[in-house]
């Protein structure tokens, strides 16, 4: 399968978001009826615990809680197969980094490697301020929701990655979305200004808000999630 290639972002347009048409229903299923793969339930298990720290702001914990509660159930997971194509040349050192971050995120770290390979990762599209040659240093794929490993069009779970020294497009998100970071990085919300945010930050960034993000010396690896309008 291979990724999107970079193009003009469209006004309005959600640039985590490259759903070609709108999703299948998929009926969910209590957990056991369809298995969700054990690194992955074990990524959604230690992301999710973060995500609601009590060190997490607020409105993030309640977007991921919402997202996590709905995760009781699986939907339409995809069997296993061999490698995808179109993996980020960087993201090892990503994953790498995240590993010495500290004991908390070793596990993580593992588990997100393990399945990073299975993941569709489809180039950004670009817009305005984002940084020269974006289309081929960023990369994000959906791990939970449209088009990820377990397919159903309820919630997102997705993964940003980013090459060193690149500037995400400023865009205006749809949908109240909880992010967590798997690096360093420095973050810019609606009129808010740019505020750097070591590894395991949490935030949350309303609809309708305008979100900015980038990196400087380290790639820049990110977790997001939402609950879908409907």
């Amino acid at each position: 399968m291979a990724r999107m290639a970079g193009r003009p972002i469209r006004p309005g347009a959600d640039l985590l978001l490259n759903d070609e048409e709108k999703p299948a229903y998929i009926r969910l299923h209590d957990i056991g009826r369809e298995r969700r793969p054990r690194p992955l339930q074990e990524f959604l298990n230690d992301i999710g615990g973060l995500m609601l720290s009590a060190d997490a702001p607020a409105v993030a914990s309640f977007v991921a809680g919402k997202v996590l509660q709905r995760l009781l159930k699986t939907g339409k997971v995809h069997p296993e197969g061999g490698p995808l194509p179109g993996v980020p040349e960087g993201l090892s050192d990503a994953i790498s980094h995240l590993a010495r971050s500290g004991r908390k995120y070793e596990a993580i770290a593992s588990q997100f490697k393990s399945l990073a390979d299975r993941l569709l990762w489809r180039r950004g599209r670009t817009g305005p301020f984002a940084s020269l040659n974006f289309g081929n240093t960023h990369s994000h794929a959906v791990l939970v929701g449209p088009g990820g490993m377990e397919e159903r069009a309820d919630l997102r779970v997705g993964v940003i990655y980013m090459d060193r020294y690149t500037r995400f497009p400023d865009h205006i998100q749809t949908q109240p979305r909880a992010f967590i970071l798997l690096s360093p990085g420095e973050i810019c919300l609606g009129d808010s200004q740019w505020f750097s945010a070591a590894t395991g930050t949490v935030f949350a960034n309303d609809a309708g808000q305008s979100f900015a993000i980038r990196c400087t010396a380290q790639p820049l690896l990110a977790v997001w999630c939402q609950v879908e309008p409907g």
